[in-house]
């Protein structure tokens, strides 16, 4: 049997992605379940998947069953359980190194940068399965309030309000602790979207709104460079820049 193990259920970018990965195995016919603490369902997104509780699902787990995993944590846990190890890597965060380095355990990447990283550090070629984005995201033209900027204020609070004071003839709207159909809904309406998590391994609402039809304006990021690409498919700039560029790029209210 297979099993994607994760820490919680809460709305973050890993445990969705985490939650979709497996959503997508099972569509292929791969026998998988999700287990969670308590054996509990995510919260702010559906998932269509088997939920069981972590700490029996890791009791009775065999050397022939195969474990997925994203939270370098969970890996000296998981080796003692004597299963077939298989790390989801969503970011490169210096304490994955013994976990990519370990030769049982198979890796899986999700964008060009976790790859890059595995094989300078190791030598090795991980497989690449890419990240996907939940159908809701997806922009179906219906008209944009094109001075509304949304952001999301859990990292990098005070970037947006930087930006406030420096362009304040936009609209911002906070997205925070909210279901992920409300999120969408927001970002559809949007026509920019501000991310604001600075040294981000890999930042989803960013490529989320993308979907969504918004522009976006990013902070500097670690991972996900090859789709966040200044003066291409983003505006990328500084911590210190970002207000400016955005008060640049900001659309006539007259047109």
């Amino acid at each position: 049997m297979n099993y994607y193990i994760l820490p919680g259920i809460g709305i973050y970018g890993g445990i969705k992605v985490g939650f979709q990965f497996a959503e997508l195995l099972s569509s292929l016919g791969t026998p998988i379940a999700v287990a969670t603490p308590e054996g509990s369902a995510p919260r702010g997104f559906s998932a269509g998947i088997a939920v069981l509780n972590r700490r029996e699902t890791l009791a009775r787990l065999r050397p022939t069953d195969v474990v997925l995993f994203s939270l370098p944590h969970d890996f000296q846990e998981l080796k003692a359980t004597g299963a077939r190890l298989v790390f989801h890597c969503q970011g490169t965060d210096p304490l994955i190194l013994p976990i990519i380095g370990d030769r049982e355990v198979t890796l899986l990447t999700c964008w060009q940068q976790a790859r890059s990283f595995v094989e300078d550090e190791t030598g090795r070629t991980p497989i690449e399965v890419g990240i996907s984005i939940s159908d809701c995201f997806f922009y179906g033209g219906a008209p944009k309030a094109e001075t509304t900027v949304a952001y999301m204020p859990r990292r990098g609070a005070d970037i947006a309000e930087a930006a406030m004071h420096t362009v304040p003839d936009l609209d911002f709207i906070a997205i925070q602790h909210a279901a992920e159909a409300v999120v969408a809904a927001r970002m559809k309406h949007a026509g920019y979207f501000l991310a604001t998590s600075e040294n981000e391994w890999f930042g989803l609402p960013a490529l989320e709104a993308m979907a969504a039809g918004c522009v976006v304006v990013s902070v500097q990021a670690i991972g996900g460079s090859e789709f966040l690409r200044d003066g291409e498919s983003a505006l990328v700039a500084p911590r210190g820049d970002l207000p400016r560029g955005a008060g640049e790029h900001q659309p006539d209210r007259g047109a």
